[in-house]
């Protein structure tokens, strides 16, 4: 299994626990997956570009968490062209204005202070 299709799996885990009561092991076990997928981002785009083009097409999968997961990871751990960013911004901004949940609430929060340290981006 190569790193892209690792990451696949986890974040099909992580997204299915959206909905699950969280005691310690199971946040735990959460939150191991959460930094496994940010590790396999960072060494995608450190070691192994030629994986980043299958990476980025999860952006395209029908489930919007986990193309939520992959925007935030194209964002923070990679280093793409900016087309390819715009894409992934445009993801978590239409979570943001769409999503009327704490979840949707998180990504605004986040977006402020993205465009804080990114302030070029608020105009891609």
């Amino acid at each position: 299994m190569n790193l892209v299709q690792e990451y696949f799996v986890l974040v099909n885990e992580v997204v299915s626990y959206r909905e699950t009561v969280y005691d310690g092991a199971t946040a735990e076990v959460h939150n191991r997956k959460v930094k496994r997928m940010s590790a396999i981002a960072t060494e995608i785009e450190q070691n192994f570009p030629e994986l980043k083009n299958d990476f980025y097409e999860l952006l395209a999968n029908e489930n919007k968490e986990i193309r939520l997961w992959v925007a935030h990871h194209i964002l923070e751990h990679m280093n793409y062209e900016r087309s390819f960013r715009k894409t992934a911004l445009k993801e978590i901004r239409r979570m943001a204005r769409t999503d009327k949940t704490a979840y949707g609430f998180g990504e605004k929060v986040w977006l402020k202070g993205w465009y804080k340290s990114h302030p070029k981006d608020r105009w891609i």
